[in-house]
């Protein structure tokens, strides 16, 4: 388990950011659980010396975007869940989602609930949890708390409790 503080971390935290997004793009979790109250299209990982090319020759030097990521992780066969807002804040993003989601089908979830306010990312066997938004001011603005959890029995739990509120909602959304 680590504790992580932004801004103070904001170095740490886009450094664990990058490696989970990094890892997720070649061996993607089933699923990934995005869950972010506001979201938007900031960068993961810092392509620009092109160290991450090897594991998609698309992405450019520069920055990769989220979306950018999650459509590798889908073209790899992985799953992504995806819980927002339905806030104008969330629309760019919520549009890209849409357009992975006509191309990718089922392996992509997506589910907007108005009183949603549930931050993470959880894989198959890690959570980040805690207070960020996964915003570009979230991870290097905000005063953030995160808390990295690696714990089999805690991971285990915690896809037990998403499944539990989430997987009618994603059951009604496939039949749609």
């Amino acid at each position: 388990m680590r504790d992580l503080t932004g801004p103070a971390q904001t170095r740490s935290i886009r450094d664990l950011l990058q490696s989970l997004f990094a890892l997720e793009a070649l061996q993607p979790s089933s699923p990934l659980w995005l869950l972010s109250a506001w979201i938007t299209d900031a960068p993961m990982l810092d392509n620009g010396a092109r160290q991450y090319s090897a594991i998609d020759s698309e992405w450019g030097a520069g920055p990769v975007l989220l979306s950018t990521v999650l459509r590798t992780m889908l073209e790899r066969g992985g799953r992504v869940i995806v819980i927002t807002r339905p806030d104008s804040i969330n629309t760019s993003f919520v549009e890209s989602m849409r357009k992975l989601q006509r191309q990718h089908g089922e392996q992509l979830g997506l589910i907007l609930e108005e009183d949603f306010h549930d931050k993470g990312l959880v894989g198959d066997d890690y959570e980040l949890a805690g207070s960020m938004n996964f915003t570009r001011k979230g991870i290097e603005t905000n005063e953030e708390h995160l808390i990295f959890r690696t714990d089999p029995r805690i991971i285990a739990e915690r896809h037990l409790v998403l499944n539990g509120r989430w997987k009618s909602k994603l059951d009604a959304a496939a039949r749609s």
